[in-house]
C-alpha cells in the first residue's frame, strides 16, 4: 500500500510541476475523465468544475492571470486513497506586476491511479477536517 501511495504522490508532484511549466495537458493527465474540481472560497473562480475538459479550461483561464506562477508542495498527508497537499504559491500578476504569495490546500480523492475529485481550500483547518472526514475519521 505504501508503494501505491508513493506512486500516487509522484503522479501528483508531476502534475504540479507540469502546471508550473504551463503544460496543461501534463497537469490534467492525472485526472479521471469525469473528475470534479471544487474551489471552496469567496474568490471569483470559486465553484465546481466537472470533467477533465472543464477543469482544463478553468486552469488555462487561471494561468492567463499570471506572468509568473509557481506552486510548491510544502506538506503531504496520505491515507486510504486521499491525498492532502498543502501548497505555497508565488506568482506575479499579469499587467499589474503585483507579487502574490499564498498558501492553500488541495484534497485529492484517487481511484485506480486517477484523481476523481479535487477540493481546494484556503483555510488549513477546513482542509484538515475534510481530509479526516474523507478517510472516515
Amino acid at each position: 500500500m505504501q508503494e501505491a501511495m508513493s506512486e500516487t504522490l509522484d503522479q501528483l508532484r508531476g502534475s504540479y510541476d507540469a502546471l508550473n511549466r504551463r503544460d496543461i495537458e501534463g497537469t490534467v493527465a492525472v485526472l479521471d475523465e469525469e473528475a470534479s474540481w471544487v474551489e471552496h472560497s469567496d474568490l471569483p473562480e470559486a465553484g465546481s468544475y466537472h470533467g477533465r475538459a472543464a477543469i482544463r479550461t478553468f486552469l488555462e483561464q487561471f494561468l492567463e492571470s499570471w506572468d509568473q506562477f509557481e506552486q510548491q508542495i510544502e506538506e503531504v498527508h496520505e491515507k486510504d486513497g486521499c491525498v492532502l497537499l498543502f501548497l505555497r504559491l508565488n506568482a506575479r500578476g499579469k499587467g499589474s506586476g503585483i507579487e502574490v504569495e499564498s498558501r492553500y490546500a488541495h484534497l485529492w480523492l484517487m481511484r485506480a491511479g486517477h484523481g476523481v475529485r479535487v477540493d481546494a481550500y484556503y483555510d488549513r483547518e477546513s482542509a484538515l477536517a475534510a481530509f479526516r472526514a474523507a478517510r472516515g475519521g
